[in-house]
């Protein structure tokens, strides 16, 4: 009995420090002495809770920030094969919770992906349709309208296929979780499956021998010309911080070029074009990449060959009727 009004008041805190208090603040709250505050912050700091505390105006200040907390910036490390070759599909803009989510291309995707021997699948943004205010004008495009039944959806639907594993960033989209809910789409997916893995929020680095390759989940704009926004993005790099590879992410583009010794490919999404996409005249490819990075003895990088593979079709109300695919051994959920 004492263990669960313990939980309760866990979770009251929580909620609580959703937004910054003081301790006396919380104290009143709670109607709890500071010692008794402070040592239940403590316990859940102690239990993995991303709690910053402060000292400022004569008082305690504290807050929960969830998942969005300062995230480890070094390179997830891919090695090359034999060939001294590496392959990945590259995708981006899935918007699951989307009633323009396109799970039948995406699981043809994977389906395309194993019969060519494909084993990485790199998700470059908004994996999710994200939250709309209720007063919002795209928010009936929604189907499912809150963070867990978005997380529990795509943990259910998200194709799973033997042998391929499928890591994720955090897109614009996805953010909206993250600033109202204080949850990473990115990692409680990577918490739920197996073949699932969390690169970052936003960007990751990815370290293929001694290739680097940088992903971006960019937010989209409209512009002239298709090239010119990941243009100024290469051009704002120092020439010794510049990636080998650049993946960039929610521009809604199907486009590869060399830019200042830059290999830059912009990720097509897979899911129709939206209302509001529509509304602002985005256009919006839809597709997958297939690369081969192939490198020399030295690891460094020699070419990138990738392979375009657009949907010029979509299907209406996919949501309602697209099967979830699954093949071979799939039954290591966690």
């Amino acid at each position: 009995m004492e263990n669960t009004k313990e939980k309760e008041k866990e979770n009251e805190l929580l909620e609580l420090l959703k937004h910054e208090k003081s301790l006396t603040q919380v104290c009143e709250a709670l109607q709890m002495d500071d010692y008794e505050v402070l040592g239940l912050i403590k316990k859940i700091k102690d239990e993995g809770s991303n709690i910053v505390v402060n000292l400022k105006d004569d008082d305690i200040y504290m807050m929960n920030r969830g998942d969005n907390g300062l995230e480890d910036n070094k390179p997830y490390e891919f090695h090359t094969d034999k060939n001294h070759e590496f392959k990945f599909v590259a995708i981006s803009d899935t918007r699951f919770g989307s009633k323009y989510q396109q799970l039948s291309i995406l699981n043809d995707i994977y389906e395309k992906a194993e019969e060519l021997g494909y084993k990485n699948v790199f998700l470059c943004g908004n994996i999710s349709n994200g939250l709309y205010n209720i007063s919002d004008v795209y928010g009936e495009t929604s189907f499912l309208d809150d963070t867990q039944r978005q997380i529990d959806y795509i943990l259910e639907n998200y194709p799973k296929v033997e042998g391929i594993k499928t890591y994720l960033v955090n897109g614009r989209t996805d953010s909206k979780h993250l600033n109202k809910n204080l949850t990473s789409i990115g990692k409680k997916l990577a918490e739920g499956r197996d073949d699932f893995i969390y690169l970052g929020n936003v960007s990751a680095n990815v370290q293929i021998d001694r290739t680097f390759m940088q992903i971006l989940a960019a937010s989209l704009g409209k512009t002239y010309t298709v090239s010119y926004r990941a243009q100024q993005q290469i051009d704002s790099y120092r020439s010794e911080d510049k990636p080998d590879i650049l993946l960039i992410g929610g521009y809604l583009q199907m486009e590869k070029f060399t830019y200042r010794g830059v290999s830059c490919i912009s990720v097509p999404s897979v899911c129709a074009t939206t209302r509001k996409m529509n509304d602002k005249r985005y256009a919006n490819v839809v597709g997958a990449w297939y690369v081969t990075v192939k490198t020399d003895e030295k690891g460094k990088l020699l070419s990138v060959n990738a392979m375009n593979s657009p949907y010029y079709v979509t299907n209406k109300d996919d949501y309602k009727t697209a099967k979830v695919l699954k093949k071979g051994d799939v039954s290591n959920d966690k």
